[in-house]
């Protein structure tokens, strides 16, 4: 995707700053992404005024933030085989596009974002055709154990507790990897993972730039065990 002229101040802005994160350059994404971003800025601004999709969807520091954070498993090179061209991926609650549209927008894998409320879903339908995205289906609704699609190769997923765990087993395909966003000091019992056939846990630990500051992130990654 080419650089496009912009009048918008906030997407240069925050392409400016994706242009010297170092997460941006370590997971080898280049200006057809930058490209993207660009235009979900705009989007994420048009809607952040009106809907209540992230807190400062007008601030580039703050945009920029989301974003980086949402490359953090291709930065620390998490999962490659689960995110490889082609895999089958499932965001659940994926509201303002963090980390289910960022993602798509980074790799090529078929991206399913599940989310509950219908004007957020209609922010990431218009948001995925103006980024130009044809690896996203977006799907509307509660999902639970018995309505979700199985055999996904990954799961991704912010503020998820040990019960979307049943959720999270049910979705994945044999060896598939789930990846989850949580706060520093969230903890899951390895007793809950294992009954929800679930394996693998492993934290990581990791420090995203949010305009002078350094903040603290963790994902988790568990992997769905074997039959």
């Amino acid at each position: 995707m080419k650089r496009r002229e912009t009048s918008n101040p906030l997407s240069t802005q925050v392409r400016q700053i994706l242009e010297h994160s170092p997460e941006v350059a370590q997971s080898g994404l280049g200006s057809d992404f930058l490209g993207r971003i660009e235009h979900f800025a705009d989007v994420l601004h048009l809607w952040g005024a009106r809907t209540n999709l992230t807190a400062h969807p007008g601030d580039p520091v703050e945009v920029a933030f989301h974003i980086v954070d949402s490359l953090a498993p291709l930065a620390l090179n998490l999962c490659p085989a689960s995110l490889r061209e082609g895999a089958r991926v499932l965001d659940l609650g994926s509201g303002a596009g963090f980390p289910g549209l960022i993602l798509a927008a980074a790799v090529a894998g078929d991206f399913t974002l599940a989310e509950t409320r219908r004007r957020r879903a209609a922010f990431l339908s218009m948001a995925a055709v103006a980024m130009g995205l044809t690896n996203v289906r977006v799907r509307v609704g509660r999902l639970s154990a018995e309505t979700v699609d199985s055999e996904f190769d990954a799961i991704t997923a912010r503020a998820v507790g040990e019960a979307g765990l049943e959720i999270i087993e049910r979705a994945l395909g044999a060896q598939g990897h789930a990846i989850l966003w949580v706060g520093p000091e969230q903890t899951f019992s390895v007793g809950r993972i294992r009954n929800a056939g679930l394996g693998n846990l492993v934290r990581h630990d990791y420090v995203v730039r949010r305009g002078a500051k350094a903040v603290r992130r963790s994902l988790l990654t568990v992997q769905k065990k074997s039959v």
